[in-house]
């Protein structure tokens, strides 16, 4: 469901609209940090946890990480997107709270440890969706391909922020916990008093008035402007608020049901297997491995300078490299920026292996190459960040149909974290059976693997509508027969 561009452009607050999208996305921050906090914590844990527990710490948050993403959509549905935040927020506030006890006690109850970070990780699965939905939803057209992709930049400066406290705290992880929980704090009390609900999902709950009220503090207009009336209209009369009101007098088991039929038909379940893939090799050349175990990477990597102070740069760099994909997409594609991401990656990672392996051979003494890992890896974010790290995300949003385009954008996301923790579990072992070189080089491999993968598999999704890309997986006339069963629904429910 969408506000659809009606009120005059002059009439709504541009400027509203920015500090909405700061607002609501603030809540990601605390979150996104849980993805770094291993890294920074994983140094000085070593000497209280063993081997197996480092592993399991480093990556229990992802494997919660999918629950999350599971459960954002429904929660969303059902409690308004304003609730999901408050929730998200309130999620994250115990998890650190918890981790910051064990660290303060010097606790040597590894489960509360793993308790927090289970509650880290569940926050950011259930932050993966609300905010963006929400902007999608109150920003006009001009904007909206902007707010968008606000949540990837606000995942980027979680890392960065925690990395910054690692660098500034480093072993004082008690005191890291704490700031940290503040975060969520604030955010319980900006999202509370001054984020209001999104109009859309008000109307499809049937609250008319409570609609009218948020669609006056979201574009600074009277509450009795024709405006606001005009724009009531536009969201009664929308067919996607009256699909969505349908769905709201189904019993849970006939969503679930017409759900499972949807999912099994081509149109949904090819570009299931495409996006999964696509997830796949996205994790598996290492581009959330690096962030879950950035200090032990710039020194497996050889990096000599101090590595706290290198992962702050690499958080920067990211932070800047995920900013660019909302421009970039626009002018290139998804497809274009995914085989240069991938190609990028693969040039930075093989010679990283290579460089690695002769240096552990001998071959390479002395300082004259030193300053090539890092130069691999800042190259190596900049250039995932273009296209691997953020693209998969983006096409679980667009090659979907609307009708599930919710439901399986967050399976398909979830199914991606487990992938994630999967690569992030197996790291420490890999470095056993694989060695430093080997294990940089199947990232590379990986990488190389996606890219072919995207050369031939991966359709373009630029400047096509929604029903031209269903119409590509599932069939010329499959739309249109989509089109007259809404049609058919709707005049039941009139």
């Amino acid at each position: 469901m969408e506000i659809e561009n009606r009120i005059s452009t002059k009439k709504r607050s541009v400027t509203k609209q920015f500090i909405l999208g700061l607002l609501v996305n603030f809540s990601s921050i605390a979150p996104s940090m849980s993805l770094g906090f291993s890294a920074i914590a994983l140094p000085f844990l070593k000497t209280t946890l063993n081997p197996s527990q480092l592993s399991w710490f480093a990556s229990v948050a992802s494997l919660a990480t999918p629950f999350g993403c599971f459960f954002a959509g429904p929660f969303a549905d059902k409690y308004g997107r304003k609730k999901a935040m408050l929730f998200v927020n309130g999620v994250s506030l115990l998890g650190w709270i918890v981790i910051g006890s064990f660290c303060y006690t010097k606790s040597d109850r590894f489960w509360f440890i793993l308790l927090g970070r289970i509650l880290t990780g569940l926050s950011t699965g259930l932050c993966s969706s609300p905010a963006t939905v929400y902007m999608a939803e109150i920003s006009t057209p001009e904007l909206r391909g902007i707010f968008t992709t606000w949540s990837s930049a606000s995942f980027s400066l979680g890392v960065l922020v925690i990395y910054i406290l690692g660098f500034l705290f480093k072993e004082d992880l008690g005191t890291i916990c704490f700031i940290t929980s503040i975060l969520p704090c604030i955010g319980l009390i900006l999202t509370c008093f001054l984020v209001p609900e999104s109009p859309s999902w008000l109307v499809g709950k049937n609250r008319i008035e409570q609609a009218k009220i948020s669609l006056s503090r979201i574009f600074d207009v009277e509450i009795e402007s024709p405006s606001i009336f005009e724009e009531l209209t536009v969201l009664l009369g929308n067919k996607e608020t009256k699909k969505y009101i349908i769905t709201q007098k189904r019993t849970f088991v006939q969503k679930f049901a017409s759900k499972m039929r949807y999912l099994l038909q081509p149109r949904c379940f090819r570009p299931m297997g495409l996006i999964l893939t696509y997830f796949m090799f996205q994790q598996f050349s290492g581009i959330f491995v690096i962030i879950f175990y950035a200090i032990d990477i710039v020194g497996n990597a050889g990096i000599t300078f101090d590595p706290f102070a290198t992962i702050v740069v690499i958080g920067v760099v990211r932070l800047f490299s995920a900013i660019l994909p909302s421009f970039l997409a626009k002018r290139f594609g998804r497809r274009p920026l995914s085989i240069f991401s991938g190609a990028g990656m693969t040039i930075c990672l093989l010679p990283l292996a290579l460089y690695i392996h002769l240096k552990q051979s001998g071959t390479i003494v002395g300082g004259s190459l030193t300053f090539l890992p890092l130069v691999c890896l800042l190259f190596y974010f900049i250039t995932s960040s273009i296209g691997f790290l953020p693209l998969p995300f983006a096409l679980a949003a667009e090659l979907f149909p609307s009708k599930i385009r919710g439901t399986a954008a967050g399976l398909s996301s979830g199914v991606g974290y487990f992938f994630n923790f999967v690569a992030v579990k197996v790291y420490p072992d890999m470095l056993v059976y694989l060695g430093r070189a080997g294990t940089f080089g199947f990232y590379g491999f990986m990488a190389l693997a996606g890219t072919v993968f995207v050369i031939f598999l991966l359709p373009e999704t630029k400047g096509k509508s929604f029903r031209e890309i269903e119409e590509y997986f599932g069939g010329k006339n499959v739309a249109q027969r989509q089109e007259e069963g809404e049609e058919r629904a709707l005049n039941e429910l009139a």
